[in-house]
Parts: C-alpha cells; sequence; structure tokens
C-alpha cells in the first residue's frame, strides 16, 4: 500500500514541516509528574483512611482543590523563570550591540 503524503496534492514544493506534538503538563518535569500522581492517588488513600461519607468526601475535594492550586503555583513559577531569563538574554543583547 502506498502512503500518502499529509498535504494537498497540488502543492508542488518542499513537504512543509510538521508542528511539534504538544502537551504542557509534560514541561512541568518530575514534581509535575509527582503532583498529578498524588492528585490520582488521594481519593484512594482517603477513601481507605477515612470512613466517615462527609468526611471522606470533603476530604477529596479539598485534596483536589490543593492538587490543582500546586499544579498552577508550578506552571506559574515556571512561566516566570523563562520570562526572567528571556529578559536577561535580551539584556545582555542589547549590551553587546
Amino acid at each position: 500500500m502506498a502512503q500518502t503524503p499529509n498535504y494537498h496534492p497540488s502543492y508542488l514544493g518542499a513537504q512543509p514541516a510538521r508542528q511539534a506534538y504538544h502537551h504542557p503538563r509534560t514541561s512541568l518535569g518530575a514534581t509535575g509528574h509527582w503532583v498529578k500522581t498524588v492528585g490520582i492517588l488521594s481519593p484512594l488513600v482517603i477513601g481507605e483512611l477515612v470512613k466517615d461519607p462527609e468526611k471522606r468526601w470533603r476530604y477529596v475535594r479539598l485534596a483536589t482543590v490543593a492538587t490543582a492550586l500546586l499544579s498552577e503555583a508550578l506552571w506559574t513559577h515556571r512561566i516566570r523563570k523563562k520570562r526572567e531569563e528571556a529578559r536577561e538574554h535580551e539584556l545582555a543583547c542589547r549590551s553587546q550591540g
């Protein structure tokens, strides 16, 4: 079976560059991975440790919110760090020429 190109056949030039597949959560590294894992496993652990249904659901909701806030804090820290590096790079470039 012949492979078909991923561009329109009327396009006569070179094949355009492919866009990279992007997962924003993967860029948080190992810390982001552990935050996500803790968020996924927290309902299971809470369900085993807390027997009162009302308290269990309350703790699960709190764990979910805490995990989301921590993930957002990590993302915000990463963005701030990248912007600072970009500013420093820009200042270095301006001072050179």
